[in-house]
């Protein structure tokens, strides 16, 4: 029995992966998964670097923000990555930080605004889920000091939670879902 086996990264598991998946979404006619790349990122174990397609949320004090996603009580929550490779999520009136994650790139992705109606279910992009799964969480924006910052659409409360300063921020009209383009 052959025992040599080639170690794989999990990051390039993932890739291969998803891209199966994506793949397979593409030829049944999935168009919200086309293009879909969750990338795990570890700050202390990987060297410092944001893909190049990674997807871009808004910007922050004039620094570029992208669309991460962590687990925090046991679930993928979607936020804000900034260029100093942490993300962000809005949970719970407070803003919390991990440099664990996932990175979500890929450039067939807009941002609209559909007056804070979800969008159908082909196009919205999924960013995570809450309340032990029984709520899918999807990726949103909204303008706070003049700038737009990523954070999650909670679909109960029909609002976008985003982070910022070390708290949670609440919109239930004027902001933006991501998209399938």
């Amino acid at each position: 029995m052959n025992t040599n086996f080639t170690k794989v990264s999990s990051l390039k598991f993932s890739r291969i992966t998803t891209l199966l998946a994506v793949g397979i979404a593409v030829s049944i006619g999935v168009p919200a998964l086309a293009g879909v790349l969750w990338v795990n990122y570890e700050k202390k174990k990987t060297n410092n670097y944001i893909p190049v397609n990674a997807v871009v949320g808004g910007s922050q004090k004039g620094s570029k923000l992208y669309v991460c996603q962590a687990i925090h009580d046991n679930e993928y929550t979607p936020g804000k990555l900034t260029e100093a490779y942490n993300c962000y999520i809005p949970w719970g009136n407070k803003e919390h930080r991990y440099t664990k994650y996932r990175v979500l790139t890929g450039n067939n992705w807009r941002w609209r605004n559909t007056g804070g109606k979800l969008p159908s279910s082909k196009d919205r992009v999924w960013g995570g889920n809450e309340d032990n799964g029984g709520n899918t969480l999807y990726v949103c924006r909204a303008k706070l000091n003049n700038e737009y910052i990523p954070g999650k659409y909670y679909n109960p409360t029909k609002t976008c939670y985003v982070s910022y300063g070390k708290l949670e921020y609440r919109f239930t009209k004027n902001f933006e879902f991501l998209t399938a383009n």
